[in-house]
C-alpha cells in the first residue's frame, strides 16, 4: 500500500531563512508482563570498563549558533526530534518528502510538542523546499513546515552530525521529554544505520551510534524513547547500546516497506497527559500495523523494548551460548548447532548473492536450542517475555520482538562482521561462541563435506535446472529451481525466460522470493510473492544489493530498466562456482511471471545443503534420461 498520491504535493519555494509554508490536505499481541527468571540472570556488564571510540570519527558542527535562529519558547511536555537521512528512498521514490507532508496533515498540535527535523543525505529532494546541496533544520508549527537554518553539508554518517542535532534539540527546545526516530534504511548490529548519498553512502554503525549518544545531551537526560523508520534495527546490540540514553527504543526486527511508519500516529501527542515511551511505542506500532492491514503485501514487523532489561537479555543469551560453546568440538555435537542455527528465523535475507544480514529471532534461536539446554533457553524467553513490551508482526513464524547477530549465510566477510561486533563490547561469553562458531563453520569445510552430506541431519532437498555452456565444458548455469511453494511440475518463468526464485520470507500464508538480477548495472533482485492469495505469484518490484544495510521497501519497475538475469554458473568438475550476467529481460511491457513445463534443452540436477550451509549438486542429467 501506498501512501496518499496528495502526499506529494510540492511543498512550495525553498528559502533556508525562516519561512512557512502550508501542504494542501491530502494478528495482535497483548502487552506483556515482567516476569523473574529462574535462573540467576546478573544484569550486563561489557567486557571491559569502557568501549573503545579512539578510531571513531567525530566532526563536530556549530549547532550553538543554529540554536541561536531559534525564538524562545517555554518548555513543552515532548520535544520529539527526526534524523532524516533522505538517501536513495527520496532520490528515487520521494519518500522524505512523502512522510514529511505526512506529518504535516496528522493534526498534531504543537502547542504541546516540538517536532524538529534535520534533512540531509540524499542527491535530490522531491520538493522545493529542502534543499539538497546542505542540511537544514526544521520545525513544525501549526501544521506548516518551518525553516529554521541551513548548516552546510553535513556528512549524516558521522557522530558528530547526530550529536549536534540532539543538542540542538535539548537546547533550542526545551521538553520534559525527549524521543528521536532515527529515519532511513537499517541493517541491524552489523551494518547500523543510514546511508548519506553524499558521502559514499556513509552509515553511522552501533559504535558509531553509541559514540554520538555518549557525547550528546541524552547522556545526562535520558530520551524518552528512541525510534528506527528503518530496517532490521530491533536488535539486542542496538538495545543493549541505546539503554544508557534513552528509556524505550520501537523498531522492526525485519525490513520495512517503502512508506515506512505511519505518521498520523503524531496526533498522539495531543493526549492530555504526557504519554511514556511504552504507550506511544503501542500507538506507534498499532498505526502501523493497521496503516498497511492484514492483507498487506510486505512483511510487517514492528515492536517495543523496555531497555531497563536490555542487558538481562544479552546476559541471558551469553549463558545460553556459554553452554552452545561446549557443543563446538566435536562434528556430531556441532552439527546440531548448525542444524538449528540453518533453521532459526532470519530477517533481511536475500538470493544468494546478498545473504548476509545473519540477524535472527531470539526466541525462535531460544526454542530451537530448548531441547539441548532448556534451562538456559527458557531463561532467555522469559528475559525477552519482560524486555519486549509490545509487538506485532504477520510472519508465520512466532516472533518475540528482538533479535540479535548470529553468523552464517555472511561468512564471506565474517573476519570483518566479527571485528565490527567485538568493537560494540556485548557479552563476552556471547561474543565468543560467535568467533568460535565462525572458526568451525568455516574451517570445517573441506574435512566434513563428505561425512555431513552422509548424515541425516534435516538437509534441504529440491531439484535444479541448468543449461550446458557448451564452450566450456563441465560449466552450467543455473537458470531456474523447484519448490515446494511452486505448482507441480512447474517451473517459473518471467516474460519467457526462465528464473531462479530463493525463497527470503513466510509470512500471512505467502512466500516471498528474491530472483537474482542485475538492474540498470547495480546488483539486486527481483521480488515475488507466491501464496493463498497470489497463487500465480505476483511481482512486487526490485530491490537493490547495498551490501549489510537493507534497503527499504522495494523499487517500482520501469519500462526503461535494463535488468539482465544474474545466474549462477557452476563447473562440474572441480566444484568451483561464479556468479555471471545472464539473459536481458525487457521491461518496457512490465514483468509478468508465469509456469512452464522445463524445456527439453535443459539439464536437472539435485541440490543438498550440509549442516555447515554449503551446497552440493548432483552431475546434471536430461529429464527424460
Amino acid at each position: 500500500m501506498r501512501k496518499p498520491v496528495f502526499l506529494l504535493i510540492a511543498l512550495g519555494i525553498l528559502a533556508i531563512t525562516p519561512l512557512v509554508m502550508l501542504l494542501e490536505n491530502p494478528e495482535e499481541n497483548p502487552t506483556r508482563s515482567a516476569t523473574t527468571s529462574d535462573l540467576n540472570v546478573v544484569p550486563f556488564r561489557r567486557t571491559t570498563t569502557t568501549v573503545d571510540f579512539s578510531e571513531t570519527s567525530f566532526t563536530e558542527w556549530d549547532y550553538e549558533s543554529a540554536s541561536e535562529k531559534v525564538p524562545f519558547r517555554a518548555k513543552k511536555p515532548y520535544t520529539l526530534m527526526i534524523y532524516m537521512n533522505g538517501s536513495d528512498l527520496e532520490t528515487d521514490n520521494a519518500a522524505g518528502t512523502v512522510d514529511l507532508a505526512e506529518m504535516l496533515t496528522s493534526g498534531v498540535d504543537t502547542g504541546k510538542v516540538n517536532i524538529v527535523i534535520f534533512t540531509g543525505g540524499t542527491n535530490r529532494w522531491q520538493n522545493n523546499v529542502v534543499p539538497s546541496s546542505e542540511c537544514a533544520i526544521w520545525e513544525i508549527s501549526e501544521g506548516r513546515l518551518k525553516g529554521i537554518t541551513g548548516i552546510g553539508l553535513l556528512d549524516m554518517g558521522d557522530p558528530g552530525t547526530l550529536t549536534g542535532f540532539i543538542n540542538l534539540g535539548y537546547s533550542a527546545f526545551p521538553a520534559d521529554r525527549y524521543a528521536l526516530i532515527m529515519w532511513d534504511h537499517g541493517g541491524g548490529a552489523i551494518a547500523g544505520f543510514g546511508q548519506d548519498e553524499k558521502f559514499d553512502d556513509s552509515s553511522l554503525t552501533l559504535l558509531d551510534m553509541n559514540y554520538a549518544f555518549k557525547k550528546s545531551a541524552a547522556a545526562e537526560h535520558k530520551m524518552e524513547w528512541l525510534g528506527f523508520d528503518s530496517c532490521l534495527m530491533a536488535t539486542a546490540e542496538m538495545a543493549v547500546v541505546a539503554a544508557d540514553y534513552a528509556k524505550y527504543m520501537i523498531a522492526a526486527e525485519d525490513t520495512e516497506p517503502l512508506d515506512g511508519w505511519d505518521y498520523e500516529f503524531l496526533s498522539a501527542f495531543n493526549s492530555n497527559y504526557p504519554l511514556s515511551g511504552a504507550e506511544m511505542g503501542q500507538i506507534i506500532v498499532d498505526s502501523f500495523m493497521d496503516f498497511y492491514g492484514p492483507d498487506s503485501d510486505e512483511v510487517l514487523t514492528l515492536s517495543v523494548m523496555d531497555l531497563s532489561r536490555a542487558g538481562h537479555v544479552m546476559s541471558s543469551m551469553g549463558m545460553l551460548m556459554e553452554r552452545c560453546s561446549d557443543k563446538l568440538n566435536t562434528p556430531s555435537s556441532f552439527r546440531k548447532l548448525a542444524t538449528r542455527r540453518r533453521a532459526t528465523k532470519t530477517f533481511g535475507e536475500g538470493s544468494p548473492r546478498d545473504n548476509q544480514s545473519d540477524m535472527v529471532d531470539l526466541g525462535d534461536m531460544a526454542r530451537r536450542l530448548s531441547d539441548i539446554f532448556p534451562d538456559e533457553a527458557g531463561a532467555l524467553l522469559r528475559e525477552l517475555e519482560t524486555a519486549v513490551l509490545y509487538t506485532r508482526d504477520n510472519s508465520d513464524t512466532q516472533l518475540d520482538g528482538l533479535s540479535a547477530y548470529y553468523i552464517y549465510g555472511g561468512r564471506d566477510i565474517g573476519n570483518l562482521a566479527l571485528e565490527t561486533y567485538r568493537l560494540l563490547q556485548m557479552d563476552g561469553d556471547y561474543t565468543g561462541y560467535l568467533n568460535g562458531f565462525f572458526t568451525v563453520l568455516t574451517s570445517s569445510r573441506r574435512a566434513t563435506r563428505s561425512s555431513v552430506s552422509s548424515t541425516s541431519d534435516d538437509m534441504p532437498v529440491q531439484l535444479t535446472a541448468w543449461r550446458d555452456i557448451g564452450e566450456r565444458p563441465g560449466h552450467f548455469a543455473m537458470v531456474s529451481i523447484q519448490d515446494d511453494d511452486f505448482p507441480c511440475d512447474q517451473w517459473p518463468k518471467i516474460n519467457g525466460e526462465y528464473v531462479c526464485l530463493f525463497p527470503i520470507a513466510n509470512y500471512d500464508r505467502k512466500t516471498m522470493f528474491a530472483s537474482p538480477a542485475i538492474i540498470n548495472d547495480v546488483e539486486g533482485n527481483i521480488i515475488v510473492v507466491v501464496g493463498d492469495k497470489y497463487p500465480e505469484g505476483k511481482i512486487l518490484g526490485v530491490r537493490k544489493n547495498d551490501g549489510l544495510v537493507i534497503q527499504k521497501g522495494f523499487d517500482e519497475i520501469k519500462p526503461e530498466d535494463k535488468i539482465f538475469l544474474h545466474n549462477k554458473v557452476y563447473n562440474f568438475r572441480d566444484k568451483t562456482e561464479t556468479w555471471e550476467k545472464g539473459k536481458e529481460i525487457s521491461a518496457k511491457n512490465g514483468l509478468a511471471l508465469k509456469w512452464d513445463i522445463l524445456s527439453n534443452d535443459l539439464y536437472i540436477s539435485t541440490e543438498t545443503e550440509d549442516a555447515y550451509g554449503y551446497i552440493n549438486y548432483t552431475h546434471p542429467f536430461r529429464e527424460s534420461s
